[in-house]
């Protein structure tokens, strides 16, 4: 599959999206060049660089550990606060 890509002056990838299969592999005047991938593994945005056309993860980059947690629900809060005064008072009995 052919994808355009967008890099910094070090060849970072800045950006990259699906390309035409008929474009032609190489830099464009349009700003970005045009690569040929087996899939889109790797193509981590500003954690992999463009070297001879083809591309290469940050070594030790794991995208899954630097997604955010989300944060809880208001009902979750409301929850995690009562199940603290319920132990609270559970203490104080004891």
């Amino acid at each position: 599959m052919k994808i355009k890509v967008w890099t910094d002056t070090n060849k970072r990838l800045l950006n990259w999206a699906n390309a035409d299969e008929s474009r032609s592999v190489g830099p464009t005047d349009e700003g970005f060049e045009v690569i040929e991938v087996a899939d889109a593994i790797g193509l981590y945005e500003n954690h992999a660089s463009i070297v001879d056309g083809q591309v290469v993860p940050d070594s030790g980059y794991d995208p899954d550990a630097d997604r955010p947690a989300p944060d809880p629900s208001p009902e979750q809060q409301m929850i995690a606060a009562l199940t603290l005064e319920v132990a609270k008072l559970k203490a104080a009995k004891s």
